[in-house]
């Protein structure tokens, strides 16, 4: 179960571009060789100054799933707030929050796993969402490979992952074939590969995402954008 949430939450920083991502929301499928779900995922701007929001809710055969990732942004420089997952499948509920305490340069997890941890100093430490921000940012800067800071949600150490822009491709949404600029992070001690599709028409969205290792293929894939 553990790894399937892990796997889910990956799908679902530099102060470098100067073109703030524009709020949007859309329908997206997930699908893996145990199910299929389909949800809205959306980046909200709230009134007050700087502050965001990026979420994903679905709903599927025996449960539900709630993601979400405040975050502020000021002279295009993110700052990680709260995650929070609400996952209920079967008879298994799974909440749990990160806590990022800029003030106190802290970072802590409440819910199935507890644990707390020193910020990095002078380098931002992104969730498993809000980070697809800024690899789209990083995109738009022209960058061909950067490295991200991100918690591991189990233990809560602070690792760098690598991304690496590999190829073209597209990908087909509402009749339209939008041409992509495909990003891979790969991971070697994990024998598993993320790669993200991102359509420059749609100001890089990330319209697909294919997480492949041993256990076989997932995906998340837009199906339809409001």
């Amino acid at each position: 179960m553990y790894k399937f949430l892990a796997i889910l939450f990956v799908l679902i920083s530099y102060s470098l571009a100067a073109q703030e991502i524009p709020d949007y929301k859309g329908d997206y499928v997930f699908t893996n060789s145990r199910l299929s779900m389909e949800g809205i995922r959306e980046l909200i701007t709230h009134q007050e100054e700087g502050k965001r929001t990026i979420q994903f809710n679905a709903k599927f055969p025996l449960g539900r799933i709630k993601i979400i990732s405040d975050f502020s942004e000021n002279n295009n420089l993110m700052t990680s707030t709260k995650y929070y997952v609400d996952v209920k499948w079967t008879l298994i509920s799974d909440k749990r929050t990160l806590n990022f305490d800029q003030n106190a340069g802290t970072l802590s997890s409440k819910g199935k796993f507890k644990w707390s941890q020193a910020l990095l100093e002078n380098e931002n430490v992104f969730d498993p969402l809000n980070v697809q921000i800024q690899i789209r940012k990083n995109v738009i800067a022209g960058l061909q490979e950067f490295s991200l800071m991100l918690p591991d949600l189990k233990t809560g150490a602070i690792e760098a992952n690598n991304y690496k822009v590999v190829n073209n491709g597209s990908f087909e949404v509402e009749g339209i074939n939008y041409p992509c600029i495909i990003v891979e992070r790969v991971r070697p001690q994990d024998n598993r590969t993320t790669r993200y599709f991102l359509a420059p028409d749609l100001n890089h969205l990330i319209i697909k995402v294919e997480d492949q290792d041993q256990d076989g293929d997932t995906m998340l894939e837009l199906k339809k954008l409001y």
